[in-house]
């Protein structure tokens, strides 16, 4: 599906996450944009990026690190939103991958806004992976639930 017109938002979205695990760098790159106003907010341990070329530049380098995913899974979700030209692919991803020689499990909410240009193929304009905080406001939980009858 590299360049395909005929892949949905969410086709761009496994594409990336199988193109990752395959290690196939030509496949990532495929479904991100390429133009200056791309931006991603990073998992760490630096807080974002922004343009087109930094972000082919930051993918090609993360391929040359001793990083490599061996599955991902859905575990909430592929939700998608979708209007016109832009659309939005959401939910939540478990990734097991090999971080410097050491097996990890990492659970992550996933949002990609994906947007169609001149060639109508989906790429990537902006990704957000995050996880919650243990208690950011310091009340712990502040949603109630609703006692069942």
């Amino acid at each position: 599906m590299i360049g395909s017109p005929e892949r949905s938002p969410v086709d761009t979205a496994t594409l990336m996450l199988d193109s990752l695990r395959d290690r196939d760098l030509d496949g990532v790159l495929d479904c991100f944009d390429d133009a200056e106003d791309v931006y991603v907010y990073l998992e760490g341990p630096r807080w974002t990026n922004r343009g087109g070329a930094r972000i082919h530049k930051g993918w090609r380098d993360y391929f040359e690190a001793p990083i490599q995913l061996d599955q991902w899974r859905w575990t909430e979700g592929p939700y998608v939103f979708e209007s016109g030209d832009l659309a939005t692919v959401c939910g939540v991803i478990e990734y097991d991958f090999q971080g410097g020689g050491q097996p990890r499990r990492l659970k992550m909410r996933m949002t990609w806004v994906v947007r169609r240009r001149e060639d109508r193929v989906w790429r990537i304009v902006h990704e957000h992976g995050s996880q919650p905080l243990a208690d950011p406001y310091g009340t712990g939980d502040w949603y109630v639930e609703e006692a069942s009858a």
